[in-house]
């Protein structure tokens, strides 16, 4: 464990664009102890998705409303060209920018399998609220953007890759996220993806401090 039939949209400054000043806040509780406890049980909770699996959950049409599905185009910012005019996913058109090897957003994931599902339920043990996770999808590539620029957030993020690997910087060092591996980023920490040049799945889990 390491501790659109419209214009693409640019990302707000408090979630992957810009940055956020951390309050001078004090607390009664140890986040360092939370995160940990968080990070040890997603760490070693078990899912297995391959890369055939999350493209057959790509065509349940009806699981993919606009905007739960974006692609993060060259400049940086979501892009969302790939739905119908009822906003349901056209997943052909999707598919065409993942096999040119962008990196795709899917929002709010711990509905999708049973596994998933079940880390849901241990999180909520904890925290006492539901939990939101997102998965990045990518083919690979060594030409195009692997994510977004180094942002941050008021939140901590538990990154956990389902397959393949990629590289990491957080506040200033690098880490590769592997599979059976956990990366750690307290919140108003300054991160970002930039390498990532084989398929991976990663699961980002966004901990209330």
């Amino acid at each position: 464990m390491t501790m659109l039939q419209r214009p693409p949209q640019p990302l707000p400054p408090n979630q992957h664009g810009g940055f956020l000043k951390q309050p001078n806040l004090t607390s009664s509780v140890d986040n360092q102890e939370y995160l940990t406890e968080c990070a040890e049980l997603i760490g070693e909770h078990k899912i297995e998705i391959d890369e055939e699996k999350i493209l057959d959950l790509l065509q349940i049409k009806y699981r993919w409303p606009e905007p739960s599905l974006e692609v993060i185009n060259h400049c940086g910012m979501v892009s969302n060209d790939f739905f119908d005019v009822k906003g349901y996913l056209i997943y052909d058109r999707w598919k065409r920018l993942y096999d040119l090897g962008f990196t795709s957003l899917l929002n709010n994931v711990l509905d999708l399998t049973s596994q998933l599902r079940d880390l849901n339920n241990k999180l909520l043990a904890i925290k006492g609220s539901e939990t939101n996770a997102n998965f990045y999808l990518s083919k690979g590539t060594e030409t195009r953007r692997p994510s977004f620029d180094p942002h941050n957030h008021d939140y901590h993020v538990v990154v956990k890759p389902i397959y393949g690997s990629c590289t990491w910087v957080v506040n200033g060092k690098k880490h590769e996220a592997v599979e059976d591996s956990v990366l750690v980023i307290p919140a108003f920490s300054e991160h970002s993806v930039i390498s990532n040049k084989e398929p991976r799945l990663s699961l980002t889990i966004n901990l209330t401090g």
